[in-house]
C-alpha cells in the first residue's frame, strides 16, 4: 500500500483555501483501497508544537505533495520554517529514509502561471537536500479565480487542464517510474484588465466585509494620515 502525505501550507486555518481545494481535487485520483493518506496543516503543526510527530509521518511516506500560495514570489514564511526544521530533524537524527517522491502545487494571484517557477525550484532544492526525488510541480495562475469562478464558461478549459495535471501527478506517484517529467502550468486566459478589475472588486468586497471603509482601503502604506 502506498503512503501519501498532503501538506497544506496555506497560512489560513479553518477556512476554505485554494491550497486545500487543490489537494481535495487531487485526492480523488488516489484509490482509497490502495493508499494510506495523511494531511498536515503547516500552520497548526508549527503553532501547536506538533512538528516532530508530523515529521515522522512525512518520513514514512512514499509520496509527499506540498500545496501553498505564492507569498511575495516565494514560499509562505511558516512553510519555510517548517521545511528548515524538517531538514534539521532529518540530519540531527541521522535518518536514512527510503527514496520518496515529492510534488508541489503552487498557486499565485497573478494571471501568469510561470511566476510560480522560483517557488517550485525551492521545493526541488529542498528535495535534493533530503535525498528525495522531486517529480513535478503544478503551477497555477489566478489561483483564487480557479476557485471562485469555477462555474464561469471561460474556466472550462483551464479546469480540464488542471484535472489532467492532477491525474498525471497521482499516476506518477503510484508508479515506479523515475524518468524525467516536466512541470505543468495552468493559466486562466482572460484579458488582463478584466482580471485585475475582478481582483480589485474582490479585494474591496473582502475589505468592506472586514469593517474597513473606502478611506481605509485607499490608504497608502508608510504615509501619515
Amino acid at each position: 500500500m502506498n503512503r501519501i502525505v498532503y501538506i497544506n501550507a496555506s497560512p489560513r486555518v479553518d477556512e476554505v483555501t485554494s491550497s486545500g481545494t487543490f489537494l481535495s481535487m487531487l485526492d480523488k485520483y488516489f484509490d482509497d483501497n490502495d493508499t494510506e493518506k495523511a494531511i498536515i496543516n503547516v500552520r497548526k503543526s508549527v503553532l501547536e508544537h506538533q512538528s516532530e510527530s508530523d515529521f515522522d509521518t512525512i518520513l514514512k511516506a512514499d509520496a509527499v505533495v506540498i500545496a501553498f500560495p505564492l507569498y511575495f514570489f516565494c514560499l509562505p514564511g511558516l512553510l519555510t520554517r517548517f521545511l528548515q526544521d524538517y531538514h534539521s530533524y532529518y540530519f540531527e537524527n541521522e535518518i536514512h529514509a527510503h527514496r520518496q517522491k515529492i510534488y508541489t502545487i503552487v498557486n499565485c494571484g497573478f494571471p501568469e502561471a510561470n511566476i510560480n517557477e522560483e517557488a517550485v525550484k525551492v521545493i526541488e532544492s529542498f528535495s535534493r537536500q533530503i535525498g528525495a526525488e522531486f517529480r513535478l510541480g503544478i503551477m497555477i495562475g489566478s489561483g483564487g479565480m480557479v476557485i471562485v469562478a469555477k462555474d464561469a464558461p471561460f474556466m472550462k478549459k483551464p479546469l480540464k487542464a488542471l484535472e489532467q495535471a492532477m491525474n498525471s501527478l497521482a499516476q506518477d506517484a503510484m508508479s515506479e517510474r523515475l524518468d524525467p517529467i516536466s512541470n505543468i502550468q495552468i493559466t486562466v486566459k482572460v484579458p488582463r484588465w478584466l482580471y485585475y478589475l475582478m481582483a480589485d472588486m474582490g479585494f474591496n468586497h473582502t475589505a468592506t466585509k472586514n469593517g474597513n471603509s473606502k478611506k481605509d482601503i485607499l490608504k497608502k502604506a508608510y504615509q501619515p494620515d
